[in-house]
């Protein structure tokens, strides 16, 4: 099972979907947990089938989970933990972008020293997007601009590889590697982001720290949220293709019609 929110007009609701079959199983106008915890506990006996149920880090979801699906894995959706850790190098290639800012001088003309940081400025304009790839992804053009980037700034260089080897360590191909090893490569993953000393990656690692269980838990369940964010996705197109909703009860009725 997934479990998820979704803002449709201007209310938010919590979406119970089954993983096998991509249909809905509850929907209920609500992100409360004492609300959200309710109505799934309508479902009686029939709970203790769920085998695993995969969700962002919303405290109110996890909490919900393990309330009311005691015999259920929880999974981090690692698009979740991933957009974190993203982020994270990111937020190193903003700091640089304006401590080189601070670096310009403040008159009208200028100096071969501002031309050179607004040529550095410039490169770091188009790595954004690259900073969130793989370097197999680069186009040829790409692999210059990063090239240039990473030569310019070290640091960048050194947060980006702590990306991708966090990105390496969460393929779902090391699930045939003994838990031990999984749990062990992930600490010694804290121990280098740590002798970074990045700010910027001391929340990622408290975040996955907090969270640990459940994000090794992918690589036994193998599950995401993916069929979750799709369903999202019809459900939005849905919407669009009725041009909205004038009448929020019926919109619910053919929504369930639809997708339960």
């Amino acid at each position: 099972m997934s479990i998820d929110d979704k803002a449709i007009g201007h209310e938010g609701f919590s979406i119970l979907s089954n993983g096998e079959t991509g249909k809905i199983a509850m929907m209920i106008e609500s992100c409360k947990s004492v609300e959200v915890s309710q109505a799934i506990s309508l479902f009686g006996t029939e709970l203790n089938k769920v085998e695993s149920i995969s969700c962002d880090m919303s405290a109110c979801y996890i909490n919900v989970c393990s309330e009311e699906l005691p015999r259920a894995k929880i999974v981090i959706d690692k698009f979740h933990v991933m957009q974190y850790v993203y982020d994270a190098v990111l937020d190193v290639r903003t700091r640089i972008k304006k401590e080189l800012s601070g670096q310009l001088s403040k008159g009208k003309e200028k100096t071969e020293q501002d031309k050179e940081i607004l040529r550095k400025l410039d490169v770091l304009k188009h790595c954004r997007y690259r900073l969130t790839q793989s370097p197999e992804k680069w186009s040829e053009a790409g692999i210059e601009v990063m090239y240039q980037v990473f030569e310019n700034h070290n640091e960048l260089s050194i947060a980006y590889n702590l990306t991708q080897k966090f990105k390496k360590w969460y393929n779902i191909s090391n699930h045939i590697k003994p838990k031990t090893k999984i749990i062990q490569e992930l600490h010694e993953w804290y121990l280098e982001a740590k002798q970074s000393e990045f700010d910027e990656f001391k929340s990622v690692v408290k975040m996955i720290r907090k969270h640990e269980n459940e994000i090794i838990n992918f690589f036994e369940c193998k599950q995401t949220n993916a069929k979750a964010e799709r369903l999202n996705g019809k459900i939005n197109r849905f919407i669009s293709n009725n041009y909205g909703i004038k009448d929020k009860d019926f919109a619910m009725y053919r929504i369930a019609n639809y997708f339960s």
